[in-house]
């Protein structure tokens, strides 16, 4: 395999290839777990703060739920691209399988530079997006998670958005909340102890 030539998401399909074969994985078992069921691309408008109207692009992949809901990050990077988010996803979910955790892979990605982003264009920006997915995420559903660039205010503006939509509160569509609005005391250090284990 040539992997120079291959995108990340071909790299990890040709991977998922050569263990099914190790493992004599049934075929069409084999074909689900190499695409996701759903991608989402949502454009997010936004004021900047200078009063200027910027467009920045959105994605969610759900990879699949056949052993529970999609569970995974959401990203604000420069140079986020939805094959990326298509492959973290497909790992989200063969790492939740061998780990017999009862969750599908899910991911998810702004196009963006936090860094140079103010507080309230960082706000506007985490509730737009959930403006744009919110009817694809939910308890049961899809739970998203921080990860690169994002922390517990981004989980607790998304949460909030959510809860809005939804018309009731709903503190378990996110994980990496701050404790005060329904985190859980373990979620700074849970990564790393992964890592350890």
């Amino acid at each position: 395999m040539d992997e120079k030539n291959l995108t990340l998401f071909e790299i990890a399909q040709a991977q998922l290839d050569e263990v099914a074969g190790i493992l004599h994985l049934e075929p069409g078992v084999h074909a689900i777990l190499r695409e996701p069921m759903r991608e989402l691309q949502v454009s997010i408008p936004i004021r900047m703060d200078n009063g200027q109207i910027k467009v920045f692009k959105g994605f969610r992949v759900q990879h699949n739920n056949a052993r529970g809901p999609f569970k995974g990050g959401i990203r604000f990077h420069p140079d986020e691209t939805i094959d990326t988010i298509r492959t973290l996803a497909a790992l989200m979910t063969w790492k939740a399988a061998v780990v017999d955790i009862p969750y599908g892979g899910g991911k998810g990605g702004i196009v963006c530079n936090p860094t140079k982003m103010s507080h309230g264009e960082l706000e506007r920006l985490s509730r737009s997006y959930i403006d744009g997915i919110w009817e694809f995420i939910g308890p049961g559903k899809d739970i998203p998670a921080p990860d690169v660039y994002t922390n517990p205010q981004i989980m607790a503006w998304m949460m909030d958005e959510y809860s809005k939509l939804a018309g009731h509160y709903s503190p378990e569509v996110i994980t990496g909340k701050p404790i005060a609005v329904g985190g859980s005391l373990g979620r700074t250090g849970a990564t790393g102890f992964g890592v350890v284990v």
